[in-house]
């Protein structure tokens, strides 16, 4: 964030996700929270979550079908600037469209729409370069989520279409993942690194252990 790489934080729960939130005030670091409780503003927050210094905070789930896009979203822009101008969502939706069409209003909206995306795409085109000088866009995962899926889902937001991005999962071994799942591997871990509760461990043993414990998790899901 110090550098202005934007970063999208993947939570379980809208409860972490608060709570993460309050921890982010309190160290003084601008942020949006995307969850499920403000859904209207889902879209707005989702396609700005690429701009340079941008934080955001979101469930694992929030926001799909949005393009994270690095400095901004020109589409997104264009049509919130054409809603401003009085367009109604479906002249809108109109606009965008790629189907053939004679009729004068929807040829009228979809050239001040072309006006508008290329508007922005030419104050984008700066701030795009910029974040990813930074090194485009960082996702944190602050836990594991009991789905492979929903965690790939969120390594794949970053990085798209050749952009460079980056991507990293913490995990506590005390986690419900690696509480329920986990096996003995928390006493091994311990008793094998006499590792402080606070101490951060990298190991290959642990990313096999988190994945093993997911595919539990999926097969019991799968035989209910």
């Amino acid at each position: 964030h110090a550098k202005g790489q934007p970063v999208l934080i993947g939570t379980v729960s809208i409860d972490k996700s608060e709570k993460l939130s309050k921890m982010l005030d309190k160290a003084g670091i601008p942020h949006e929270v995307l969850n499920a409780k403000y859904h209207e503003k889902e879209a707005q927050i989702i396609a700005q979550a690429g701009k340079f210094g941008a934080v955001t905070i979101a469930t694992n789930m929030a926001g799909r079908g949005t393009d994270i896009m690095l400095g901004g979203n020109s589409e997104y822009l264009a049509k919130e600037e054409m809603r401003k101008l009085k367009y109604s969502d479906e002249e809108i939706e109109d606009a965008v469209a790629h189907n053939e069409t004679d009729n004068k209003a929807i040829l009228e909206a979809r050239a001040k729409f072309a006006e508008l995306e290329k508007k922005y795409d030419e104050r984008i085109k700066e701030e795009k370069q910029k974040v990813i000088d930074a090194g485009g866009l960082k996702i944190i995962g602050t836990q594991r989520h009991e789905s492979r899926r929903i965690d790939n889902q969120l390594r794949g937001r970053s990085g798209r279409q050749g952009d460079p991005g980056e991507s990293r999962f913490y995990i506590g071994l005390d986690d419900d993942l690696m509480k329920i799942f986990g096996g003995d591997l928390i006493t091994r871990v311990y008793n094998t690194l006499g590792a402080a509760e606070d101490m951060p461990i990298e190991s290959r043993a642990i990313s096999k252990a988190v994945e093993n414990a997911q595919k539990k998790v999926e097969g019991r899901n799968f035989s209910i």
